[in-house]
């Protein structure tokens, strides 16, 4: 075997990863811009007229579960590849993975602080008005 090529099974198991963790950001990220640009009583009524189906009753917390756990398999996938970017042989290839790997590092990072945001917004909203911060007496 030569020393600049990559061994084809590492190669294929490496891009079969890459695109699996691509899969599942499109899907988080749908999920999320849905989540938040689609009011719940709309998506519900939508749901039912295209299924016929009675309406879901799920908790206002279920998409942030759900994004959080995406977020989990994500960074699950880029620890998968980045052990196996250190079988190839290909430098070009390594220094390409790891530059991809660095931008999904900050993509993930920055989605799990949007959904930090989300919830505590979440959170605010749900607090009774008298439950803030008492006034300073002069």
């Amino acid at each position: 075997m030569n020393k600049g090529q990559a061994h084809p099974v590492f190669v294929a198991r490496l891009v079969l990863t890459a695109l699996t963790f691509i899969a599942l950001t499109v899907t988080s990220c749908a999920t999320w811009a849905q989540s938040t640009s689609t009011p719940t009583s709309v998506a519900t009524q939508g749901a039912q007229a295209q299924s016929g189906a009675s309406p879901q009753t799920t908790a206002p917390g279920d998409d942030l579960a759900q994004m959080r756990t995406d977020l989990d398999r994500m960074d699950s996938l880029l620890g998968n590849m980045n052990s196996e970017i250190e079988f190839l042989h290909d430098q070009n290839l390594q220094i390409l993975l790891r530059s991809n790997a660095q931008m999904w590092i900050i993509l993930i990072r920055d989605l799990r602080r949007q959904v930090d945001r989300e919830e505590q917004q979440r959170n605010r909203g749900r607090q009774p008005e008298g439950t803030g911060p008492a006034p300073k007496p002069r």
